[in-house]
């Protein structure tokens, strides 16, 4: 199993882990087509988490196995993965034998022939757009992809039914417990008034969330207080 480490304080979510469930056990479409679902949100919001999260949780469904890719989408032109060197690094975690073809044309057919007759989930991570996710799907059913992206990604929902899950802001329960999971809740209760105004400053955002709560961590002389200040 590829899957990079899941986030161990991981909260919320309920309702985005609910829609994937259901697409996992969608009944006959399950076994009828690949299942795709497109994981959308803005940066920092908690794409990749929520993926991670719940790849580990049904790995054990998936007989043959998880591939995981980070495709970079998000970074500069000259570090995103092209279509053809992500289907170079899907076919070698598949243990294909023999050269890998250098004709992208061919190496999109070796890595379908590859997954035909496979129970395999693939997380994309990152990826840019239609085009860059389009050539990693599957030919035929079995498998389940789940993809993240700041894109909607709509020429997906729109050609290959992919089925979206938006991934918003965590609510104030959420982001109580992700600091509480963080901070525990011994310096949550001494510091209240200070955790409100830190939470709604993070404005539901994990990433705000998880770096507030590290700069806490580290320096335990840092006062809520003034952490809340700052971020004023």
């Amino acid at each position: 199993m590829q899957l990079p480490l899941g986030t161990p304080d991981f909260v919320g979510r309920s309702a985005q882990l609910a829609q994937l469930d259901g697409l996992l056990d969608g009944g006959p479409r399950r076994m009828s087509a690949v299942v795709i679902c497109v994981l959308t949100g803005p940066s920092g919001i908690g794409k990749t988490a929520l993926a991670l999260h719940w790849a580990h949780r049904v790995a054990p469904r998936f007989a043959d196995g998880v591939l995981y890719l980070d495709l970079r989408g998000s970074r500069p032109d000259d570090q995103v993965v092209a279509p053809s060197d992500a289907l170079g690094s899907l076919i070698q975690a598949l243990d294909v034998p023999g050269d890998i073809p250098c004709d992208p044309a061919a190496r999109a057919g070796l890595y379908r022939s590859a997954l035909a007759g496979r129970r395999m989930l693939i997380v994309l991570d990152d990826a840019r757009d239609a085009d860059q996710a389009r050539p990693l799907l599957p030919g035929v059913a079995g498998c389940m992809v789940v993809v993240t992206s700041r894109d909607r990604l709509s020429c997906l929902v729109a050609a290959e039914a992919a089925r979206p899950v938006v991934v918003d802001e965590l609510g104030p329960a959420e982001a109580w417990n992700l600091l509480r999971s963080r901070l525990g809740e011994r310096r949550l209760a001494t510091e209240r008034e200070a955790l409100e105004s830190i939470v709604a400053h993070c404005a539901g955002s994990p990433r705000a969330l998880t770096a507030a709560a590290a700069c806490a961590a580290i320096d335990p002389r840092l006062s809520l207080t003034e952490l809340a200040r700052q971020l004023r």
